[in-house]
């Protein structure tokens, strides 16, 4: 094999491992939406603001204000309130 079917090569796996990666981490953000779309606005803020440690991953804590905001709440509503 020569220099330049390596280096095709080693450029291809990486490109592969990456699309890989976003294709589950694609699946994960869809799972939580869908999880979320029947949860109360009381738990969505709750998770949307909890922090520390033991709190929601910022995907979560993401996909919960983002869905807060399309039930019509403002940023700023979102981290005033707490549930």
């Amino acid at each position: 094999m020569s220099f330049w079917d390596k280096a095709f090569q080693v450029a291809k796996d990486v490109g592969t491992s990456a699309a890989n990666s976003l294709n589950e981490k694609a699946n994960e953000i869809r799972q939580i939406k869908e999880k979320y779309e029947s949860m109360s606005d009381e738990d969505l803020i709750r998770i949307a603001n909890s922090d520390g440690f033991f709190g929601n991953s910022s995907t979560e804590k993401g996909v919960a204000f983002s869905t807060l905001k399309r039930r019509g709440y403002s940023p700023e509503d979102i981290r005033a309130h707490k549930a």
